[in-house]
């Protein structure tokens, strides 16, 4: 009988010249909840008259989509990498920001001029327990979603981290073995901070000191895959769709939230540069790890007293990105950590 704490998954990444070529897993993906096998195979039943009083006997399955999530509830800075890079931003060149500190910057703004211009990595992802490991090739990511609230107290307060991706289809196959498991550096609500400028240019300069309560950041990122006629029932090839992010934001309510009601109502169309800012602990001697995502947008609403804690009063705000076409960006993401590759 299979375990559930056997469970586990696995990753490799594709080479870029050859997406949908399996490759074996080099990472194990810790703290998440490892899902079901979802199905990759819809059959659909042929209605037809046979002579009898049935509607059918048989079935037929056209075409081959894995459609899958990972759920980490304890989100960590290195689970970030093959999220962002297989859906974001592709081959990406992670730099040194510090010699000889291995304290890595990747920066995963994507561009939104051309198809094809972000060329986002793929994986291929294993999947299963002590019984039975299953294999699917040519996954990207498509949306991702970041969250966290600070606790009031001595709690937990984690940023979790789920994300939706496709692949072509589910194989059984053997887990690769030898597999170390990796050392993390766990994300915290706590060290959550909000930045809001007045141009890209300017982003992480004005911060809205000690009042972010809770956040909640959802990134379409733009991979779909595109299905045309051909020898097998997968998909084909991958395209590069619309790339857009909703921030939802919970604040204290000080005169830096009113301000924000006030430009929310004053001009709806002046744009607002946003940056939420995860901190983490100094690699080495070098920079600490961070993760800063940007974005460009209006505020869809801004709702004084929304909420309540302990007497006090919070605000509720909600952004969606827009371009600006003064930087020729929207949405940006960029992530220091301690690993060159993913």
């Amino acid at each position: 009988m299979g375990d559930r704490f056997f469970s586990k998954v696995q990753f490799g990444t594709e080479n870029p010249a050859a997406h949908g070529t399996p490759v074996a897993a080099t990472r194990t993906l810790v703290g998440g909840q490892v899902g079901p096998i979802t199905p990759y195979k819809r059959p659909r039943k042929i209605n037809e008259n046979i002579g009898v009083r049935s509607a059918g006997h048989r079935k037929v399955i056209d075409q081959y989509l894995v459609s899958d999530s990972l759920s980490i509830p304890e989100g960590y800075f290195q689970a970030l990498l093959p999220i962002l890079g297989c859906g974001l931003k592709g081959a990406v060149t992670a730099t040194e920001t510090t010699a000889d500190q291995s304290d890595y910057a990747w920066d995963f703004t994507p561009s939104l001029a051309s198809d094809g211009a972000n060329a986002p990595d793929s994986l291929t992802i294993e999947k299963g327990d002590n019984t039975q490991a299953f294999e699917a090739e040519y996954c990207m990511f498509q949306r991702v979603r970041i969250s966290g609230q600070v606790a009031q107290g001595a709690d937990a307060a984690p940023v979790s981290i789920e994300a939706e991706y496709f692949g072509r289809q589910w194989t059984p196959t053997t887990f690769t073995g030898s597999i170390a498991i990796p050392v993390t550096t766990p994300l915290n609500a706590k060290l959550a901070r909000v930045y809001v400028d007045t141009s890209w240019a300017g982003l992480g300069g004005t911060e809205l000191a000690n009042i972010l309560r809770a956040f909640d950041l959802d990134i379409i990122l733009g991979p779909y895959p595109n299905f045309a006629g051909s020898a097998a029932k997968t998909f084909n090839r991958h395209g590069e769709g619309i790339i857009g992010a909703q921030l939802s934001l919970t604040l204290e309510g000080l005169s830096a939230a009113d301000a924000l009601w006030d430009a929310a109502n004053s001009d709806t169309q002046a744009l607002s540069f946003v940056q939420l800012a995860l901190g983490g602990p100094q690699i080495g001697t070098g920079a600490s790890h961070s993760a800063k995502f940007n974005l460009a947008g209006t505020w869809d609403e801004v709702i004084p007293l929304a909420e309540e804690d302990r007497g006090n009063n919070l605000h509720t705000l909600v952004m969606t990105s827009l371009y600006d076409p003064t930087a020729a960006k929207e949405v940006g993401a960029v992530v220091v950590t301690d690993r060159n590759s993913y």
